[in-house]
């Protein structure tokens, strides 16, 4: 039988390699990766907020999200106009392609993109019933004035 021998200085290089390997599991292990909050506020407070069309909640309101982009935000409130904005929601360094790796998976701790947008509400303007009645007569001259065009228009071209 023969006995094999390792030399000295490849265990060395193997016991580094996985004390390594170890630290790098450890270090993916505590990492809390990238963590991106969209805050949305209104004045006043206490508007249903619509993210790209699904209801979220009242402002004001925290919401989680994943990509860089453009979204689309309506607040509601009894006795307010419906405001609708979009927000483009930046991308910062640590997330750009080829460093976001290394972000995501070996920075120690928890890297946080807080992003905030603001929607003013307007209070809604009563209109006097007797605007509503003149604005009404107006429209319905105006349709009758079109109809009236259009027949002798018709019946000229015959």
């Amino acid at each position: 039988m023969s006995t094999r021998t390792v030399a000295p200085r490849a265990v060395a290089q193997r016991a580094l390699a996985f004390a390594l390997l170890l630290a790098l599991c450890a270090n993916a292990l505590a990492c809390n990766s990238v963590r991106r909050r969209l805050t949305i506020t209104s004045d006043p407070p206490g508007a249903v907020v619509y993210l790209n069309n699904k209801e979220i909640g009242k402002t004001p309101i925290a919401q989680n999200f994943v990509h860089s982009g453009t979204y689309n935000i309506k607040c509601f409130k009894e006795g307010y106009e419906m405001e609708e904005t979009y927000y483009k929601a930046g991308c910062p360094w640590y997330l750009y392609p080829g460093v976001d790796f290394f972000s995501e998976n070996f920075t120690p701790g928890e890297l946080r993109d807080e992003q905030r947008c603001h929607v003013t509400l307007r209070q809604k303007r009563e209109i006097p019933e007797s605007e509503l009645y003149e604005r009404a007569s107006q429209l319905r001259d105006e349709a009758h004035e079109s109809n009236v065009r259009t027949v002798r228009s018709s019946s000229s071209s015959r």
